[in-house]
């Protein structure tokens, strides 16, 4: 029963891979796009922009402190700097998000051969291996996407805009990796002992 749960997850998250990797496919094509051709109605870079206006009013005993929103801007004609700072800005977390999936898809296909195969140094492996993926790339992608935000805005907004801070995904990753981390000792731990008792017995 626990090999067909596997076997589901694993076709699952290898669906999500693919569709994963036609995104970014799709993302790149629009980056080369912005860079040498220019950009079609409907492709542009995502902005954050502050202190937007807003139509409504709050009502009596309450106010409004601030108030942002995501524009679409679409550069007119080739553009390889904004070009460049977009793919700085979506690149690093998507391949975070495809090597972290691609390592489990890995690991579940190898648990399917038993409990045993699951419980295991390799298990532990690529536990650790998804661990320093996340911390890896969830810290390059903050950085990367919050500097190459800053320039865009400046390079393709009137007023350029502050440093946003990194998304709450990116702290999401960061605790999964250090999560992995744990879990990969837990599970080599383990495997060491597992191993001492068979040895005696």
């Amino acid at each position: 029963m626990a090999t067909k749960w596997i076997n589901r997850l694993e076709i699952v998250l290898s669906l999500g891979l693919v569709l994963g990797c036609l995104g970014a496919l799709t993302a790149l094509g629009a980056t080369v796009m912005i860079a040498f051709f220019g950009t079609a109605t409907g492709i542009g870079i995502p902005l954050h922009v502050h202190d937007v206006p807003v139509p409504v009013l709050p009502v009596p005993g309450a106010e409004i402190v601030s108030a942002a929103a995501e524009v679409t801007v679409r550069p007119v004609g080739a553009s390889p700097a904004a070009a460049l700072f977009y793919l700085l800005q979506w690149a690093p977390p998507t391949a975070t998000g495809l090597l972290a999936l691609f390592t489990v898809v890995r690991a579940l296909r190898r648990a399917r051969s038993g409990d045993r195969a699951l419980f295991s140094a390799t298990t532990a492996g690529h536990l650790r291996r998804l661990g320093w993926i996340l911390i890896a790339g969830s810290l390059v992608s903050a950085v990367s996407g919050t500097v190459a935000q800053a320039i865009l805005s400046g390079m393709l907004l009137m007023t350029g805009q502050m440093f946003d801070p990194p998304p709450g995904g990116t702290l999401v990753a960061l605790v999964a990796g250090l999560c992995a981390l744990g879990v990969s000792e837990i599970v080599r731990r383990g495997v060491v002992m597992l191993d001492e008792v068979e040895a005696t017995i």
